[in-house]
């Protein structure tokens, strides 16, 4: 029983993705089934994150979506307006204890998603120093799930989730493209071998789908290095043990269930699984010595229920000692982040970006956005900076106009098409002191971009970017950007810098 009990309630964090953080009342009300409703949810969902609380998600979000799946996930299911014990699944809560949960939750609910403070500085159209470039590229229905630039051979390449297929472009044509897998997420290649990253899965899921392979850079045969993934989305390179040989870390984002693992390789090529954090949400990681003892520690970031910024301490021998360093509300939709230095102090701050948006139908949130957290040197984290913009799925800190500063760009899945569909993409000028003053194109809702990447692609020493394009029709789309998809819709655009 203790068992069911605890897959139970690691479901029920893993599903509270879409909850939110406020203060009703100080606790007070006077229904005393929303009394009880309140306290039950402080009971059962603080000890695991940050209390779930209803301001932040409108009542239809509540009651059509999130209850619904949480109640099945305790045992309970929705029948017409009300709820029904459907199977004994953990004896957690009672039936009524449910119902009271849901009142509270709907009954403080607003009506409508809260409202964008309106101090965002307009969106200039038109991009300084870029020139926008649109491959002809015969694939349709595109589903890019991947955009790396290889500076040294002058090369794009991307992944396409449909076809599943790697494709190289070179001198704007496709020069190469190789047969891998379902969902590709990552590459890490060196003049020896390539390694490929695979989901198995495009949409979310438990199964264990997930590849890293090994794809020969001449010939041979592609070798599975590490199966049995569940939904691998990212994958860092880095020798932790130092014995000489790079370890590979992988987060296995999952659904319900999922994990952070990193893989020991032998001298023979054999790896062995160490899970760091046996959770679903982990989005990536970086490696850095955060407190200078000469050995590599890891910073990962985590979504779903237990939301946000874990950094693990390298104690030697393959230990690591966990540190929770940041922590979100368990709605953000927390999706990268890049570690940067922005005020030169000499430790690394965290850029990050929230804005996923798709595990329900999608609904704007003020608090999607660009933050940035300093590190005041002892790696406690303080949010400086917060940019609004509308289901931001990336953002990736460089200097593109070469004045010496951090500019970004960042990329939206869930922009809101009606009132600012230029969010798309967004080119955030530094302007000195954090100040970002924010650009885009017209041709910034030619497609939906999933992912990006912004290196020297074409060796004139400037930083150009890469979008990447899956069309998928997740919300309501307005119908003259679908009919624009329809006609064409690009597997990757590409601004190049045209500042050198």
């Amino acid at each position: 029983m203790k068992k069911i009990v605890v897959v139970v309630i690691i479901l029920v964090v893993s599903c509270c993705i879409q909850l939110v953080s406020c203060n009703n009342n100080n606790g007070s009300f006077k229904d005393k089934n929303v009394q009880e409703g309140f306290q039950l949810a402080q009971k059962y969902c603080i000890s695991c994150h940050l209390l779930p609380e209803p301001h932040l998600l409108n009542k239809t979000t509540w009651a059509e979506h999130v209850l619904p799946k949480m109640g099945g996930l305790l045992g309970f299911r929705r029948f017409a307006s009300d709820y029904i014990t459907e199977s004994d699944t953990s004896g957690i809560i009672t039936l009524n204890q449910w119902k009271n949960i849901v009142r509270y939750y709907v009954t403080q609910a607003p009506q409508d998603p809260l409202a964008r403070e309106d101090n965002s500085l307009k969106i200039e159209i038109g991009l300084p120093y870029f020139e926008v470039e649109i491959p002809e590229i015969n694939i349709t229905n595109p589903a890019t799930t991947m955009v790396a630039i290889n500076s040294i051979k002058k090369e794009i390449v991307f992944a396409d989730g449909l076809t599943e297929h790697l494709y190289t472009l070179f001198e704007d044509r496709i020069s190469d493209s190789i047969s891998i897998g379902i969902g590709i997420s990552g590459i890490h290649e060196n003049d020896k071998r390539l390694h490929v990253l695979t989901m198995g899965v495009l949409y979310p899921s438990d199964s264990k789908n997930g590849k890293l392979s090994n794809v020969p850079t001449g010939t041979g045969k592609i070798a599975v290095l590490v199966d049995s993934l569940q939904r691998p989305v990212h994958a860092t390179y880095a020798d932790l043990n130092d014995d000489g040989r790079e370890e590979i870390i992988i987060c296995e984002f999952g659904n319900t269930t999922g994990r952070l693992s990193w893989f020991e390789v032998d001298v023979d090529g054999k790896f062995s699984k160490h899970v760091l954090r046996a959770f679903p949400g982990s989005v990536k990681t970086e490696v850095h010595d955060f407190n200078q003892d000469g050995k590599p520690d890891m910073i990962a970031l985590m979504a779903q229920g237990e939301e946000g910024f874990f950094i693990f301490y390298n104690e030697g021998n393959g230990r690591f000692k966990e540190e929770r360093v940041l922590r979100f509300q368990p709605s953000y939709g927390s999706n990268y982040f890049e570690l940067i230095d922005f005020n030169n102090d000499g430790f690394p701050d965290i850029l990050a970006s929230n804005g996923d948006n798709g595990d329900y139908p999608p609904i704007l949130k003020a608090y999607h956005g660009i933050r940035i957290y300093l590190n005041d040197g002892k790696n406690k984290f303080t949010e400086e900076i917060f940019l609004p913009a509308n289901g931001v799925g990336k953002v990736i800190a460089k200097d593109f106009d070469a004045d010496g500063d951090f500019d970004l760009a960042s990329i939206s899945y869930f922009p809101d098409y009606n009132k600012t569909p230029e969010e798309s993409f967004i080119y955030w000028r530094n302007e000195g002191g954090l100040t970002f003053r924010p650009y885009s194109f017209p041709e910034a809702t030619a497609g939906r971009w999933l992912t990006m990447d912004a290196k020297d692609a074409d060796g004139d020493g400037d930083i150009d970017i890469v979008l990447g394009n899956a069309k998928f029709t997740l919300g309501a789309i307005p119908p003259d950007v679908m009919r624009k998809w329809d006609a064409n819709s690009p597997s990757i655009v590409i601004l190049r810098n045209k500042i050198r």
